[in-house]
């Protein structure tokens, strides 16, 4: 399972726990050491000659290693992070240490065209992967394209339908005293405008309606406006003000009339009461059109704006969809709950819609610009940020950092980490990655640090050269 762990003895996998296989490798490189172990004696005799040979291994080592390095900073918990200068780490905060990595590899990696690769180039992120084409399909490993589309981020939320407070309309009485009679006593009750809500008696009502009578009878025009102006002011109906002027009689309880068609939302009196203008006698409701207001999540506010389309649907009238519209956003999260309360207006002239319903909402936002995006599922969340695997070359993968976006139709924006066209794992990318953390742990518990292309050797590679690295 893992050839890259090779032993000189029968033993177990460090990984895995399985019992390691005898294999047999060249003895081509067993010759070479044996010659090894017998350098120090030809060098004692012949120290020429043993100087010459030490000088000839250099000059392979310098050949196979290169001669120039670049001074790079990097973390020995997250080799992935290498940096230019001295620092921190971004996800562990630990300080960054000096290594150095061969400046063929650092060149050839700078060297490459795409702003994604030049990003990834001062340190590879996570060593690459190699993949026999038969595990591929057997991995069932399916690869997307990086592109660009429009992302259209439906919201489904649930709210509750509530009465249009902008179409309430609150009734106080303008002048102290007492009910004598109440014509609407329950809430729910329909009413139409003008209709008679009580009858109440109040002395300053009565006080007025005196200096009416009193002006009407000596026919002074002035001071008759001045006091039938004083009985509209105390909401002193004109039928009852024209009936005083007709019978010269004082009215000793004056009514209240409902201002608007609607239902009574609520009442706060009963007969006898004594009342005065503070008191909010009835409330009442118009159900032509309604309020939902519906809770989205703090990471989804961004998407809803006022105007924005919205449909409901609710249990109590099956196979109906309402439309409506956005109507408020409120400045404020829920601190508890963390989310966005937003309000919703919906027409409702047939009257189906009832307060305290229980709603399915759909809020579907305006198609924006086009934004590079991959398949949801490709997105491996972790820790230090989400990743992706790209492929790199035939039976070739590596993991990628990148920055997410928004979300929406099982697509996922990706702000940072990736050019348009570059190959992503859609589906089995977990053993991917998971091989190449193994590998990341395996180079930082060394202290090797290989960069990103000595890395991404192959597991048949890694086991042939270990093989001959224990070959006599």
């Amino acid at each position: 399972m893992h050839p890259q762990i090779v032993e000189e003895e029968p033993g177990s996998c460090p990984i895995c726990g399985m019992d390691l296989v005898e294999k047999e490798f060249p003895a081509q490189q067993d010759d070479e050491t044996a010659r090894a172990g017998t350098g120090e004696t030809e060098q004692a005799g012949n120290g020429e000659s043993g100087a010459d040979t030490h000088a000839g291994h250099e000059a392979m080592a310098n050949a196979a290693g290169g001669d120039e390095t670049v001074t790079r900073y990097t973390c020995p918990m997250h080799p992935q992070i290498v940096e230019e200068e001295p620092g921190s780490c971004p996800i562990c905060g630990m300080d960054l240490v000096e290594k150095e990595y061969p400046a063929s590899d650092v060149g050839a990696e700078n060297a490459q065209g795409s702003e994604a690769d030049r990003s990834r180039s001062a340190a590879p992120s996570f060593p690459a992967v190699s993949v026999d084409p038969l595990t591929v399909q057997h991995m069932n490993i399916v690869i997307e394209q990086a592109q660009k589309r429009a992302l259209t981020e439906t919201i489904r939320t649930v709210g509750t339908v509530g009465y249009d407070e902008d179409l309430l309309a609150h009734v106080h009485p303008r002048a102290k005293g007492w009910v004598e009679r109440l014509a609407v006593a329950s809430v729910g009750a329909r009413v139409e405008k003008g209709d008679v809500l009580l009858e109440f008696y109040s002395p300053d009502i009565v006080s007025a309606q005196q200096d009416y009578l009193v002006a009407l009878r000596r026919g002074m025009s002035d001071l008759v406006e001045s006091t039938r102006a004083r009985l509209e002011l105390l909401d002193v109906p004109d039928s009852v003000i024209d009936t005083l002027r007709k019978q010269r009689k004082l009215q000793r309880t004056i009514p209240i009339l409902a201002p608007q068609d609607g239902y009574v939302a609520e009442i706060n009196l009963r007969e006898g009461m004594y009342i005065e203008p503070g008191l909010d006698l009835y409330t009442i409701a118009r159900r032509d059109r309604v309020w939902v207001n519906v809770d989205v999540l703090e990471r989804r506010m961004q998407a809803v704006n006022d105007g924005q389309r919205a449909s409901m649907r609710v249990d109590g009238i099956p196979g109906r969809t309402f439309e409506g519209r956005v109507d408020f956003v409120y400045p404020e999260l829920d601190p508890q709950s963390r989310t966005l309360r937003v309000r919703l207006a919906f027409d409702n002239e047939d009257g189906q819609l009832r307060p305290n319903q229980f709603a399915e909402v759909t809020l579907r936002p305006a198609q924006g610009a086009p934004v590079l995006a991959v398949p949801s599922t490709a997105i491996i969340p972790a820790p230090g940020g989400a990743r992706v695997v790209v492929r790199t070359g035939e039976g070739r993968f590596r993991p990628v950092a990148v920055e997410t976006g928004v979300e929406a139709g099982g697509y996922t924006e990706i702000v940072a980490g990736l050019e348009p066209g570059e190959q992503v794992v859609a589906s089995g990318q977990f053993l991917i990655d998971s091989e190449s953390s193994v590998q990341a742990a395996f180079s930082r518990l060394s202290g090797s640090g290989d960069s990103a292309s000595s890395s991404g050797q192959s597991s048949q590679q890694r086991s042939g050269q270990a093989g001959s690295g224990h070959q006599h």
